[in-house]
């Protein structure tokens, strides 16, 4: 069984088809991409009805190249048996250089699909994607990472009880990601950024610094922001995130009216975050992703005994 299909046209290979099929299948999927699934003496043509008929979803990149040609239209039309058969949403459809008055002129039915563009950038495209087929996380995708979080919505205190949720973070590629950022959106009167109780799983190899008699943790920084209208939010830096694997973290609120928070990845980076130290005084590197009001940052910190 396949998770999804991808449909398209040859010229449309390097620029959009190869490296979405080589994304989707790092992150964990199981791709049917005629470069991965055909082989040397293989029937095309069983192959490909076995690919449409095993996989959940199928990708189709619309291009003018793609109605140029027959082969993909007719894989296209497989696509919409099955959906059509099994009563449920199948088809994703991606337009590749090509707007949406152009594709009514080959396919009204098409053009009135909800779809994404590649002129939002490959990252953007893949993440759409991964969002559609596995819609209880979110995804994050950038350079060569991809992360997803969930749950995407938590409550934070309802009535009289105080809510504690784990938030899975998880690295879904085969290499490490770094500087994975966080942002939880806070929704609650008088709910502030910094009433929330934050705690996350040990990191296998610590990352610690020793400034005089303390010792100072990288392995999770938090910034207490606020947006130009006012709304808190936590930013939270998580330093590694191994490949295959994921992190926990813990969010509770502490101010007793009925609140609640969305989660979101909102950056993830190749390099690991530096940490600074030069007599007494320590640093770390942010550049955050919005403009934002910082109100306080803090660390783990313990002293030495």
């Amino acid at each position: 069984m396949h998770d999804v299909f991808v449909c398209h046209a040859s010229e449309d290979k390097g620029q959009i088809a190869r490296p979405l099929a080589e994304g989707l299948r790092s992150s964990g999927l199981i791709v049917w991409y005629d470069e991965f699934s055909l082989k040397l003496g293989d029937s095309l043509r069983e192959s490909i009805d076995k690919g449409l008929a095993d996989s959940r979803f199928g990708i189709v990149v619309l291009s003018h190249h793609f109605f140029s040609k027959s082969w993909p239209q007719a894989e296209l039309n497989g696509l919409f048996a099955i959906e059509t058969a099994g009563g449920g949403k199948k088809i994703i459809p991606i337009w590749h250089e090509i707007t949406k008055a152009e594709i009514i002129k080959y396919s009204p039915i098409l053009a009135d699909r909800v779809a994404v563009t590649t002129n939002i950038g490959l990252d953007a495209v893949l993440e759409r994607v991964l969002d559609t087929i596995d819609t209880d996380r979110q995804h994050k995708a950038g350079k060569g990472r991809v992360v997803s979080v969930t749950p995407t919505s938590v409550r934070l205190y309802s009535g009289k009880w105080q809510v504690q949720t784990p938030i899975t973070v998880t690295n879904l590629g085969n290499s490490p990601a770094y500087s994975v950022v966080l942002k939880i959106l806070v929704h609650g009167q008088k709910v502030t950024a910094s009433s929330l109780e934050v705690e996350t799983d040990p990191q296998a190899l610590p990352l610690e610094a020793a400034i005089g008699h303390i010792t100072v943790s990288a392995d999770l920084l938090r910034l207490n922001c606020s947006s130009r209208d006012g709304q808190q939010i936590v930013m939270l830096i998580l330093h590694t995130a191994p490949a295959k694997s994921s992190r926990t973290i813990f969010i509770k609120g502490t101010i007793p009216v009925d609140s609640s928070a969305d989660v979101a990845v909102v950056d993830v980076d190749e390099r690991p975050q530096e940490f600074l130290t030069k007599d007494g005084e320590l640093a770390l590197m942010f550049k955050p992703t919005e403009d934002l009001t910082l109100n306080g940052v803090s660390l783990k910190m313990r002293r030495q005994i």
